[in-house]
């Protein structure tokens, strides 16, 4: 398949972008500074760019067969950039390219034991609250305003996400719900997480709708 990545030089970008490559997809890397990604070659290609301008988009999405989105906005160098903003964009441009949508979403819009929202929860992060409550927003607007013909996917993490930790190849699956194990722990490696997305843009699940993943 031919895949753009958005944001793949990321904590979660980079391993969707080596998942992508081992399992020999063609993969066009947008990024802002292309200097952090491998060496061009047949299976990727850099393409340098501001993923909210619609003309980068447009440039790139209408050869695709998919796109993955995977955009942190933490980042300072975003500015006030909102993941509605984002997702509304993409969102957009892959409708009018009729290309498939696979997004990461955040995790504090899951539901925990208690029936409620994990960013509503008291322990919820202050310093987390205002991405997962974008994210949030950005999951309800999929919902109730996509673009007419847009296939999407929102996939959802647990609460960690650790770097370091091996791929396996497993990972669990709940709809709308956070994902803890056995041990009382949300999380899940990078590498796994990555395995998760790739295997929605291959086989397609969950269409027009938001999974979660973890162990």
């Amino acid at each position: 398949m031919k895949v753009v990545l958005l944001g793949a030089t990321g904590k979660v970008g980079a391993p969707v972008r080596d998942e992508l490559l081992h399992r020999g997809h063609q993969v066009t890397a947008v990024v802002r500074d292309a200097s952090k990604l491998p060496p061009e070659s047949d299976s990727l290609r850099h393409h340098p760019g501001d993923v909210f301008q619609p003309d980068v988009l447009a440039s790139v999405l209408p050869r695709a067969d998919a796109v993955v989105c995977s955009v942190a906005l933490r980042d300072p160098a975003q500015g006030e950039r909102s993941p509605v903003d984002l997702m509304s964009g993409v969102a957009r441009a892959a409708a009018d390219a009729r290309v498939r949508l696979v997004t990461l979403g955040g995790a504090g819009s899951l539901k925990v034991a208690t029936g409620v929202d994990l960013v509503d929860t008291p322990e919820f992060p202050e310093v987390a609250k205002p991405e997962s409550l974008g994210f949030r927003e950005a999951l309800h607007w999929l919902r109730d305003s996509a673009p007419a013909g847009l296939t999407w996917t929102m996939v959802s993490p647990p609460v960690s996400i650790e770097p370091d930790e091996p791929r396996t190849g497993t990972y669990r699956v709940l709809i709308d719900e956070l994902v803890v194990g056995e041990d009382g722990r949300s999380r899940i490696s990078a590498a796994d997480l990555a395995v998760a997305v790739v295997d929605e843009v291959e086989q397609s699940r969950h269409p027009n709708a938001r999974f979660a993943v973890g162990y």
